[in-house]
């Protein structure tokens, strides 16, 4: 399957040269029957694990009509049309909760496409649940996770990571993930002179657990995405076998409580010289002051508000450089002393000219043992 989808995908990228693929509804013409629509997908066969999921099937598109988008035809109640956007299929499939495999055909199917195009899919055989996962206290910075194997005297992995990781690295299978994480636990080995079965010894049960295992995560970033995950593992020397495939439990931190703080917000200009006055309005806490930029993602067009995504996007920005600043040494008063600001000020801020900005003003609060995090909704202004 693999060397056909490459093929489909050189397919695809050729279209995107000449500049037929992949347009948006909004971009298509007429329907002309000298040139109808002419369709390519990545592949033409899915295979799929028992545990189903989300599956993109990317396709490239000629002639598009205008408002027309690609449709799904299957008889097969486990096969669904999750959405479809300008260059990918997204299909649904569920679990399979057979011993069996099995198989369906469904067709892509275009208005005024001359033949529709068939996809097999076959899915495996159930994958027997060998962990379950508990989530308890969940706050915007913590949360306690229960990992409960299904073999108890089974030797697994117990760990919790960001899910920025995954598009980051990149990174979106299981085994190639356990080979990164593998490997990095044996460059520490190697660097304190241990074998990685010695290191994984002296990480139990910190990591590596029998039996139920309970752990407590704090300083998480709030609004974001977590994976806590597990899988079965032996070591010998330097060598590991997986024994029981990752599973996984996405964790969904929320935003903290925002507190009822407002700023108000004037500015200056002299030259590319900016002169910003805040007024805290009674705020007496800590506040982050950022200019942003047209051409960066923080800048809001004029008229259009801030969506969920931007204050998560925002606060997970703010939450960042807070980290950073802690791991490098900093301590948290040093960090909000030289990052943001307290009571009425006027600051000056040099900008390039050519370009437009936004000030953005939200309050930043930190609780004890905590990183500083946003609470308060962000204010901006445009110079």
């Amino acid at each position: 399957m693999r060397s056909l989808r490459n093929v489909c995908a050189l397919v695809i990228a050729l279209f995107a040269v000449l500049g037929v693929g992949c347009e948006k509804e909004s971009e298509g013409n007429e329907y002309n029957p000298n040139n109808p629509p002419v369709m390519v997908l990545d592949t033409y066969q899915l295979n799929i694990d028992g545990g189903g999921g989300d599956i993109p099937l990317f396709y490239a598109l000629q002639n598009p009509i205008s408002g027309a988008s690609p449709e799904i035809v299957c008889s097969e109640t486990w096969i669904s049309l999750k959405e479809v956007t300008a260059t990918q299929i997204m299909l649904r499939i569920e679990p399979n909760d057979k011993d069996v495999e099995r198989f369906a055909s469904l067709l892509v199917k275009y208005p005024y496409m001359e033949k529709s195009l068939r996809v097999n899919v076959l899915q495996d055989k159930r994958i027997l649940n060998m962990f379950r996962f508990e989530v308890t206290n969940l706050d915007y910075n913590s949360c306690t996770v229960k990992y409960m194997p299904t073999d108890q005297g089974m030797q697994y992995m117990a760990n919790i990571i960001d899910a920025e990781y995954f598009k980051q690295s990149g990174i979106n299978d299981m085994n190639l993930f356990i080979d990164a994480e593998m490997s990095n636990y044996r460059s520490i080995a190697e660097r304190n002179h241990m074998t990685l079965e010695e290191l994984m010894g002296r990480v139990t049960p910190q990591l590596i657990y029998r039996g139920d295992a309970v752990r407590s995560f704090e300083n998480m970033k709030h609004g974001s995405k977590y994976v806590a995950y597990s899988y079965g593992v032996t070591f010998n020397g330097n060598d590991y076998t997986v024994t029981v495939p990752m599973h996984q439990t996405i964790i969904d931190t929320p935003m903290p409580d925002m507190y009822n703080v407002s700023f108000g917000i004037s500015s200056q200009m002299s030259g590319t010289m900016a002169s910003i006055s805040i007024d805290t309005k009674g705020w007496a806490g800590y506040y982050n002051v950022m200019i942003a930029a047209d051409d960066t993602v923080y800048y809001i067009e004029p008229g259009d508000n801030a969506t969920d995504s931007f204050v998560r996007s925002l606060a997970s920005k703010f939450y960042d450089q807070a980290q950073k600043a802690v791991a490098s040494g900093y301590t948290v008063e040093q960090f909000l002393n030289s990052t943001c600001h307290k009571g009425n000020q006027q600051i000056r801020v040099p900008l390039e000219s050519g370009k437009r900005y936004m000030v953005i003003v939200f309050a930043v609060d930190v609780e004890q043992g905590s990183l500083p995090v946003m609470r308060s909704m962000p204010v901006f202004a445009y110079l």
